[in-house]
């Protein structure tokens, strides 16, 4: 039985290398039946470690398909007093293919008022 949500993330602030704390994100998956809509599988928010690992229950049964999440980073800027900065929030969209279901999806994202990238975490 699995003992962790089977998609996870991690906000680092590489401009000051410290843990992005209180991120909101939210994680949708797209409805291909439903015209290209997206649903909505859970929010969450960054812990003090930078790190969300209960978006989802540890029971949950993805699916393959195409999954968006978002990280709202204008609410973090402005938490840290950062007032100049490229994105309002990150969408990182990715893909889980048929018979990779079971895998464990860690997102991270390294995140600076001007740039960010992620890849696919373990």
């Amino acid at each position: 039985m699995a003992t962790r949500s089977p998609i996870t993330c991690h906000v680092l602030d590489s401009s000051c290398g410290r843990p992005g704390r209180n991120v909101p994100v939210k994680l949708e998956v797209l409805n291909t039946s439903a015209n290209n809509t997206w649903g909505g599988l859970a929010d969450g928010s960054t812990d003090s470690d930078g790190r969300v690992s209960t978006l989802l229950d540890p029971s949950h049964q993805l699916v393959a398909g195409i999954y968006r999440m978002t990280f709202l980073t204008s609410d973090y800027w402005a938490s840290v007093g950062v007032t100049s900065y490229f994105h309002p929030y990150v969408q990182i969209i990715f893909e889980i293919a048929p018979g990779a279901e079971k895998q464990h999806y860690h997102i991270p994202l390294l995140l600076s008022p001007y740039s960010y990238t992620t890849y696919r975490g373990s």
